[in-house]
């Protein structure tokens, strides 16, 4: 569930997972109630680990971006729309 979906489309509120999250998912969807540091050897286990969002892409180039809006984007949006689809 945790690799397959965002928080929000599980009903969380919030945006990215923490082990607190993970341990409140569990307890809702199997019934058992873990310890957040068991929880987090768990994920740690499954080699889901600790990630921190970057602000910007590293290898951004704002030019290219420019050129890219006019020219790509709006083919890209009515597909996803056509697809029932959500651009992030």
């Amino acid at each position: 569930m945790i690799c397959d979906h965002r928080p929000e489309q599980l009903k969380m509120d919030l945006a990215l997972w923490s082990r607190a999250d993970v341990m409140q998912l569990i307890e809702r969807e199997c019934g058992m109630a873990l310890q957040v540091r068991s929880v987090g050897k768990y994920l740690a286990r499954w080699g889901l680990t600790l990630q921190k969002p970057i602000r910007c892409a590293y290898e951004q180039s704002p030019a290219a971006v420019r050129a890219w809006m006019p020219a790509q984007y709006p083919a890209l949006a009515e597909r996803a729309k056509a697809e029932k689809g959500e651009i992030h």
